[in-house]
């Protein structure tokens, strides 16, 4: 039996603790859980505790100088994912960096340029890539049932759900943004997955921030917050992005709008059909002997948060391929997202090779 990968979590916040750590605890077989690491100790010891971790370290970087580590998952505020990832993998770890890779896309470089150095593996943790319904999607795209992909619409749309005003998520020194770079993420990810991930050649984009000083009124829309904290990022923005494939995406992200109920979406439109995915429930759209068919696939979502993408990240560790969610993929995301920011500032359309630094 192949030696047992020693595994290290830095960032033990909910979703370090609540997808990576317990994911990875529920495959044994291949996983030996072996080190916790927190900015807030006790966040670190309260994880070893409720999972046997047997080593806590009082810094990461003496976490990654372990020899015996060999994999590392890096669940941080945004500002910390690229310096983290880039000193695990000049320590010689494989990461499973969360969303988003890097502030930005020339961050998300730096790490695919350590990583070609080190020889090991990134993965980036997009979960939504990794579900039941994404893989059937993917399969069905690639198989040509759609044709040629010429537009596409993506979303992620909060009623209210702005994370604690003066937290990390509000602070653009360290998320690098509000939903965009948050939900949008995942969305407009994968909707360039499925499309073969084109190169972007502009983003017209508006981004606003109407809710950052409306008050809760005690009803718990918003969540609690300090109100002298800050908050310098969206909470809303629209826009519109050319490929270089000449298909566009059409995308909308928010933490609060006044809708009727949050909704996350996707849709493509091809030259041989269609499909839409609303709260996860898939539709398909084509035309058979001359009538239109709406056909709805018994295909469900059915693993936990997490489970699928860190089962394949051990597969790739171990048959040494490459992951299905690379960090040239978040390249280009994070080239997206830099001209999401740069164009609304303008009030131009920018195109990605015009977008600084």
């Amino acid at each position: 039996m192949a030696k047992k990968l020693r595994y290290g979590l830095i960032g033990c916040g909910g979703c370090g603790v609540g997808k990576h750590l317990a994911a990875y605890a529920k495959y044994a077989d291949d996983v030996e859980l072996y080190a916790v690491y927190d900015f807030e100790p006790a966040k670190a010891a309260a994880a070893a505790e409720k999972y046997g971790v047997p080593h806590v370290f009082d810094t990461y970087e003496a976490m990654l100088a372990d020899p015996k580590l060999d994999v590392v998952s890096v669940v941080t505020p945004n500002a910390l994912h690229a310096p983290i990832t880039i000193a695990a993998l000049r320590a010689g770890k494989h990461v499973h960096v969360e969303k988003p890779i890097a502030l930005n896309a020339d961050e998300a470089r730096a790490i695919v340029a350590a990583k070609d150095a080190a020889g090991t593996l990134v993965m980036v943790a997009l979960n939504n890539r990794f579900t039941e319904v994404s893989q059937f999607i993917k399969r069905y795209v690639d198989d040509g049932h759609l044709g040629e992909i010429y537009h596409a619409r993506c979303g992620w749309r909060r009623r209210r759900g702005i994370p604690g005003r003066g937290g990390w998520f509000t602070t653009k020194a360290l998320s690098g943004g509000g939903p965009v770079i948050d939900l949008g993420v995942h969305f407009f990810d994968l909707t360039l997955f499925f499309m073969g991930f084109p190169a972007p050649v502009s983003v017209s984009a508006s981004t606003y921030c109407k809710f950052a000083n409306a008050p809760s009124g005690g009803t718990g829309t918003f969540a609690a917050a300090d109100a002298a904290g800050t908050f310098d990022v969206e909470d809303f923005a629209a826009g519109f992005a050319k490929l270089a494939t000449g298909a566009s995406v059409a995308f909308e992200f928010s933490w609060a709008s006044n809708i009727e109920r949050e909704v996350n979406y996707l849709e493509l439109l091809g030259t041989r059909g269609g499909l839409s995915m609303y709260n996860g429930e898939l539709r398909l759209f084509g035309e058979v002997g001359g009538a239109l068919t709406d056909i709805t696939p018994h295909v469900r979502n059915t693993s936990g948060w997490g489970d699928n993408e860190t089962r394949h990240f051990i597969a790739c560790i171990r048959k040494r391929r490459q992951p299905m969610a690379p960090p040239e993929d978040a390249v280009k995301m994070m080239q997206i997202i830099d001209g999401i920011y740069a164009s609304a500032e303008s009030g131009r359309e920018v195109r990605m090779d015009a977008v600084p630094a």
